[in-house]
């Protein structure tokens, strides 16, 4: 069992030792990244529609295809997957009262990942999981008002999608009552804990 698991398992300890019951809501990557595909479809199509509607006109379109379109697009989802991250931890950080002893920073598949390393109140939980959708998401909407074209609709879809599951999560945090909640180290999801 690695460091960041032994954490977890402690947590869950030290909670049950208390009089918590526990519920697993997580799910697999790959059926998160399905589900966040799908939480984040409303927010690209409605802004997607308005930059086509609104903002083509004056838009700074790039002439990039083949390799090139790919390499700019892998160059987007790279510096934005890391930002979203930090922006985690950031919200956790701040929402907990702890600084930055809350959180961890993995790579999983190449892929980094953040991950909070206590058990906190639903409106704490949820504020680091929704900080890089309202950062990222609607930055990239004014991003994409302000200099619209290319880079900025790419963003923005990216950064949406990305905030897809965090959405998905923050759902069915809403539906908890009266809980802690322990972000789940290596799935997508967490961990409540209700007495």
């Amino acid at each position: 069992m690695d460091n960041h698991s032994e954490t977890f398992e402690k947590i869950k300890a030290q909670l049950h030792e208390q009089g918590y019951r526990e519920k697993d809501v997580t799910i697999t990557s790959g059926k998160a990244m399905i589900l966040g595909v799908l939480y984040a479809l409303p927010f690209v199509i409605v802004f997607g529609l308005l930059y086509r509607f609104l903002l083509i006109k004056r838009a700074h379109l790039l002439d990039v295809s083949g390799l090139s379109f790919y390499i700019l697009f892998i160059a987007i989802i790279a510096i934005s997957v890391v930002i979203h991250e930090l922006l985690h931890g950031v919200g956790w950080a701040v929402a907990s009262g702890k600084g930055w002893n809350v959180v961890r920073f993995n790579m999983n598949a190449m892929m980094p990942s953040c991950a909070c390393k206590v058990a906190l109140e639903k409106k704490a939980y949820l504020f680091g999981v929704l900080t890089p959708f309202a950062v990222l998401g609607f930055g990239s909407v004014c991003f994409i008002f302000i200099y619209p074209g290319t880079v900025s609709f790419l963003t923005m879809v990216v950064n949406f999608v990305s905030a897809g599951a965090d959405l998905m999560i923050a759902c069915n945090v809403l539906k908890e009552r009266d809980v802690l909640i322990a972000d789940h180290p290596k799935e997508a999801g967490y961990i409540a804990f209700y007495r």
